[in-house]
């Protein structure tokens, strides 16, 4: 008789393809709806670095600069100039890794002596903190000179630009001590909200309204440039020629080349402190901050502290004595389950020998003889100590050498009992 085949189960209902196709595209919807997206125009490497041809980046002002003549290149290896040679212009574009007292140190020394210095600010650094300059927490609206957008095409541009308002904001300059005397203005912003602080004051002669965001004074025999927002050079900034940042920027690196006994043709471009080089190795970088941060100075003289204490702690002259170790009776020893267990086989010998271990756990705890030594020493031992036990010591004796028969065992565990009766309360000799 052939048995009827069971119908096909049926999947569950929430398995099935009709409802789980719908809700995974309803919940794919849902999370590109509410997934934040970074605003139009600033997305990308936000470093100001020549490497970059993003929004944010400044290859711009690194390949302009090499069309119109300047022999440009960047400098990755090395934080800060060896000397100045009075022909060459550096470039710091709003370092995101920190300059130190030393670094800054040799920028100025290379200014000192004849090269040019372009610094745009960003953060509070050694460099800027040595020249006395920060910028304002305000910003500004960039004034923009009618004859350098004057040969601009006319028409809509394609790309937005970074401010929804179509204009340039930028943050000014603020000077910590007096300002220099008669600073070049290279670009001026009206100032949106107040703010606290010594503006650049105006060269003589001339009448600008607002605060500087882009100033020039001499030091030494070199020359500085002090950029308060680093916007000003970045490339959807620079090629949009309505806002004539890229004239500015050409009137800067020209103003830098002049005034020195040689013109400065050459401009190096700071891609140490952008993060290229060698900071990007972590290992250095972890050198770095234990040998000249004060913190991890601290953090290495204590992991060097623990270091000795280790060694002063670990080795051991002689060789370690080994730990006297107790030995528990084992749960399984009760008398009647060894007793059923060794009558089944008849192991009168091992019955006898593991009674005796018993025993001699409990009696030998107070004598200074050592339990190592065989059953027949405790057993002479005892002899001597109590001479009564003479029968008693000879029957365990014969059980532990002969196999008993099974009646004797009650007799042979009496005897056990009386030996350690005996034993545990006659005093020592």
């Amino acid at each position: 008789m052939s048995e009827t085949p069971s119908p096909p189960r049926r999947s569950e209902w929430w398995a099935r393809p009709r409802v789980v196709l719908p809700v995974v595209g309803a919940l794919v919807v849902l999370v590109a709806l509410i997934t934040p997206q970074p605003d139009a125009g600033r997305a990308g490497d936000p470093r100001l670095s020549t490497h970059t041809a993003g929004a944010l980046g400044a290859r711009l002002l690194y390949e302009t600069a090499e069309r119109l003549g300047w022999q440009v290149s960047r400098r990755e290896e090395q934080a800060a100039p060896e000397r100045g040679d009075g022909r060459t212009i550096h470039a710091v574009l709003a370092p995101v890794v920190a300059i130190t007292p030393q670094e800054a140190h040799a920028y100025l020394e290379a200014v000192r002596a004849g090269d040019g210095l372009l610094l745009v600010l960003n953060t509070r650094n050694a460099l800027a903190d040595s020249l006395g300059v920060t910028h304002t927490n305000a910003g500004g609206t960039m004034e923009t000179v009618a004859a350098d957008v004057t040969t601009c095409p006319s028409g809509p541009e394609l790309i937005p630009p970074l401010w929804l308002d179509g204009k340039v904001h930028l943050w000014t300059l603020v000077w910590k001590r007096d300002p220099p005397q008669a600073p070049t203005m290279f670009v001026t912003a009206v100032a949106d909200a107040p703010f606290t602080g010594t503006p650049a004051k105006v060269p003589a002669g001339k009448t600008v309204t607002g605060s500087a965001a882009a100033a020039g004074y001499p030091l030494g025999r070199g020359r500085v440039v002090v950029v308060a927002d680093p916007d000003l050079f970045r490339n959807d900034v620079i090629r949009r020629c309505g806002w004539g940042a890229d004239v500015r920027a050409v009137r800067i690196l020209e103003w830098l080349r002049d005034g020195g006994d040689a013109p400065r043709r050459t401009i190096v471009f700071d891609e140490y402190h952008q993060g290229f080089g060698h900071m990007a190795n972590m290992v250095d970088t972890t050198r770095d901050f234990l040998v000249q941060h004060p913190l991890g100075r601290t953090l290495l003289q204590i992991v060097l502290a623990a270091l000795v204490l280790l060694l002063a702690l670990g080795p051991r002259p002689i060789p370690p004595v080994d730990v006297l170790r107790v030995e528990r009776r084992d749960p399984l020893e009760q008398i009647d389950a060894l007793a059923h267990a060794y009558e089944q086989v008849h192991a009168t010998r091992t019955m006898t020998a593991r009674l005796l271990r018993g025993v001699r756990s409990r009696v030998e705890r107070t004598w200074s003889d050592t339990r190592a030594r065989p059953n027949e020493a405790f057993l002479a031992d005892a002899l001597s100590r109590a001479p009564a036990l003479a029968s008693d010591v000879e029957l365990v004796q014969h059980a532990l050498d002969t196999p008993v028969p099974d009646r004797t065992l009650p007799e042979l565990g009496a005897a056990l009992r009386r030996i350690e009766q005996t034993l545990t309360t006659t005093p020592s000799a």
